[in-house]
C-alpha cells in the first residue's frame, strides 16, 4: 500500500518541457506587445500612427484584462490547459502575422486596421501568460519546486521586455520596420507548432496529493475570495506595486528625456552613452528582474512558509530605491546617469522579484480554489493599474511637450510602492496548500518507520512457534 501510494506521486521530464513552452509565449508576447513603443517615430513614417495609437496598442491588452479575465478563468476551469494554452499560441501568432500585411505609407490608411486587430489578439494572450504559471507549477511540479516554476514562467515576461527593448529598434533601424514584424510573426510561428506538439492538460499522475483535489465550484470560489482577508490584501498590495511598475516604465522615455541628457538610442559607442539610452537602461533592469525573481523563487522553496518576510523586504527595497531615484530627478541627489541608471534598476529588479511570491501567496492562501481563479484576480488588478497609466497617457498628460508631468509620476510611484508596503503588513500568511502536501508526507514517514519497527511476517511465524 504504501508503494501504491508513493506512484500516485511523481514528477515527469515532460514538465521542464510545458514550462519552456509557457516561458517562450510569455516572453514573446511582451516583446509583440510593446512593438512600436521604443520605435514610435518609425511607426509613424511607415504606417501613420499617431502617438495616441502607438498608446492604445499596448493599452489593449489591459483592457482585455479587465473585459475578459472572468471568462477565461471559466474557460480555464472547463476546457482545462491544453485547450486555453494551444490557442492562446496560435492566437499570437495570427495577431502577430496580421500586421506584416499592413502596407506602408500613404497606403497604409485602409488596413492600418490590421495592426490594432493584431495588437488586440495580441494583448488576449496576456491572459494566458500571466494566469497559467501558478496552475501549470501546481499541476506539474513537487511541492519544492513549485516557487521556482511559477518564477520561471512569471519573468519570462521580464525577458520579453528586455528583448524587445533592444530587439525591435535594432531590426528596425538596420533593416526595416517590415522586416521586424515579419522576424516577430516567425518567432511566433514556431512558439505555436512548439505548443501544439506537446502540451498535455495534466500529467499521467499528480506530483502531489493537493494537485489532485478537487477545486472549488467556480461561482462559490468568487464568492470565497470576496471573503478572504488575506487574499484581497495580496491583491491590493500586489496589484498596486506590479501594475504600477509596469506602467512607470512606460514613461521612462519620458522622464529621462533628450533635454535631460538622455536618448532611446540602441546602437551606442561608448559606456557613457550606454548609460544614457533608456532603451539599455530598460533592457538591463528587465533581465535583473527576471533573474532576481527566479533567485527569489529559489530561496522561497528553500526557505518555505516565508512569504511575509521575502515580500515586506522585497517591498521595503523597491520603495527605497524609487524614492532614491524620484530624489536623484528632482536634483536632491545625484544626477549622474550611472546613479540614475543604478536606481531605477534596483527598483524594477526588486518590484519584478516580488511578483512570483504574490501568485504562490494568493494560490497558498486560497487553496482548494483553482489556480486559474486566484491568479487571474491579481492579474486582473495588476491590469487595472497599468490601464490608468494608459489612459492618462492618451489624455496627453505624457509627451515630450510636457515632460515636467511625466517627471512627477517618480512621486506617484514612490507614494504606490509605500502604499502597498504598507497595505501587506496586514497580511497574515496561510499556506494551506503546503500543509495537505506536507501532512501527507509526515503521515507516509511515519508509516515507513513503524513498518521498520515492526517485525515482517517470518519473524512474526518464529515468534508464534516458539
Amino acid at each position: 500500500m504504501e508503494s501504491e501510494r508513493k506512484e500516485n506521486y511523481k514528477t515527469y521530464f515532460g514538465r521542464y518541457y510545458v514550462l519552456t513552452a509557457i516561458s517562450l509565449l510569455s516572453a514573446h508576447q511582451n516583446v509583440s506587445w510593446a512593438t512600436f513603443g521604443s520605435i514610435a517615430i518609425e511607426a509613424w513614417q511607415a504606417y501613420g500612427l499617431t502617438a495616441i495609437e502607438v498608446t492604445l496598442l499596448p493599452a489593449y491588452g489591459s483592457l482585455g484584462f479587465i473585459l475578459f479575465t472572468i471568462p477565461f478563468v471559466w474557460c480555464l476551469k472547463r476546457f482545462g490547459l491544453r485547450v486555453v494554452g494551444v490557442s492562446g499560441a496560435w492566437i499570437l501568432a495570427l495577431g502577430c502575422t496580421m500586421r506584416v500585411f499592413v502596407p506602408y505609407a500613404p497606403n497604409a490608411s485602409d488596413w492600418v486596421w490590421l495592426i490594432h486587430v493584431g495588437h488586440i489578439l495580441i494583448g488576449y494572450v496576456g491572459l494566458p501568460v500571466m494566469i497559467l504559471p501558478p496552475k501549470i507549477s501546481s499541476i506539474w511540479f513537487s511541492p519544492k519546486e513549485r516557487v521556482f516554476a511559477t518564477a520561471v514562467a512569471v519573468t519570462s515576461q521580464s525577458l520579453g521586455v528586455a528583448l524587445g527593448f533592444i530587439m525591435n529598434p535594432y531590426l528596425t533601424q538596420e533593416y526595416s520596420i517590415r522586416t521586424m514584424l515579419i522576424v516577430q510573426a516567425e518567432m511566433s510561428l514556431f512558439i505555436a507548432i512548439f505548443f501544439s506538439i506537446y502540451f498535455p492538460p495534466h500529467p499521467p499522475t499528480p506530483p502531489s496529493v493537493s494537485a489532485k483535489e478537487e477545486r472549488v465550484d467556480f461561482m462559490k470560489s468568487l464568492k470565497e475570495l470576496l471573503r478572504n482577508h488575506s487574499y484581497i490584501v495580496l491583491v491590493l498590495s500586489g496589484g498596486i506595486v506590479m501594475g504600477g511598475s509596469f506602467g512607470f516604465q512606460s514613461v521612462l522615455s519620458v522622464i529621462l528625456n533628450p533635454s535631460s541628457g538622455f536618448n532611446d538610442k540602441v546602437k551606442v559607442d561608448s559606456i557613457w552613452s550606454f548609460l544614457r539610452s533608456t532603451s539599455w537602461m530598460g533592457a538591463v533592469s528587465a533581465i535583473l528582474g527576471s533573474i532576481s525573481g527566479q533567485i527569489t523563487g529559489l530561496l522561497a522553496d528553500r526557505f518555505q512558509r516565508k512569504f511575509k518576510v521575502i515580500l515586506l523586504v522585497l517591498m521595503s527595497l523597491t520603495t527605497l530605491s524609487v524614492l532614491w531615484f524620484a530624489l536623484s530627478i528632482y536634483g536632491w541627489g545625484s544626477s549622474n546617469p550611472v546613479n540614475l541608471f543604478i536606481t531605477y534598476s534596483l527598483f524594477y529588479t526588486f518590484s519584478f522579484a516580488s511578483m512570483p511570491i504574490y501568485y504562490e501567496a494568493a494560490v497558498e492562501a486560497t487553496y482548494p480554489i483553482s489556480e486559474g481563479i486566484s491568479g487571474g484576480i491579481l492579474t486582473l488588478s495588476c491590469n487595472a493599474a497599468i490601464l490608468i497609466f494608459a489612459v492618462v497617457g492618451l489624455a496627453g498628460v505624457f509627451s515630450l511637450d510636457h515632460p515636467e508631468r511625466a517627471k512627477a509620476m517618480t512621486w506617484t510611484m514612490t507614494g504606490l510602492s509605500t502604499l502597498s508596503l504598507l497595505i501587506l503588513l496586514f497580511y497574515f500568511e496561510h499556506y494551506k496548500r503546503l500543509s495537505v502536501d506536507t501532512a501527507t508526507k509526515q503521515k507516509e514517514n511515519q508509516n515507513k518507520c513503524l513498518s521498520k519497527l515492526l517485525p515482517d511476517n517470518d519473524e512474526k511465524q518464529l515468534l508464534l512457534n516458539d
